[in-house]
């Protein structure tokens, strides 16, 4: 009995040490992190706005950020979110040019490698809920 926890002991401990060093959400090497600028757009109803993302990612996948509109008006927000898997579910708190506290909030496809992040969202300030998509590349 001894010789044969002996021989499986190693094999284990291997297994182990190989699910350890897998990087997780945030840690170097991991294939979806998002960090850095991002420009692009994103539309509500038919109207279109540009805008910026920079995109902080901390380990454990937590993300926090700058978010600008930049045209057809000037609006600046605060990014708060995590990544899961291959998702960025984020939001957006901001303030519009009529004085309203406003949110966006939507769950982001990443692309393997973090260049793109794309997917619908829920914009809310002045009245109700608007559904919407945002599209931004780094």
């Amino acid at each position: 009995m001894a010789m044969r926890l002996r021989r499986t002991f190693p094999l284990a401990l291997m297994l182990c040490a190989a699910c350890a060093s897998a990087p997780g959400p945030g840690d170097v090497g991991y294939a979806f992190n998002v960090r850095g600028s991002y420009a692009g757009r994103f539309t509500v109803g038919d109207q279109r706005f540009g805008a910026t993302l920079r995109l902080r990612i901390a380990p454990g996948g937590r993300v926090d950020g700058t978010f600008r509109v930049v045209s057809p008006v000037e609006i600046d927000g605060v990014i708060r979110g995590y990544v899961l898997d291959d998702l960025l579910r984020l939001t957006v708190t901001y303030r519009n040019t009529d004085g309203c506290d406003g949110r966006i909030e939507g769950i982001l496809d990443i692309e393997r490698g973090g260049a793109t992040i794309e997917g619908p969202i829920t914009v809310s300030d002045c009245g109700d809920p608007i559904a919407g998509r945002m599209s931004f590349r780094r």
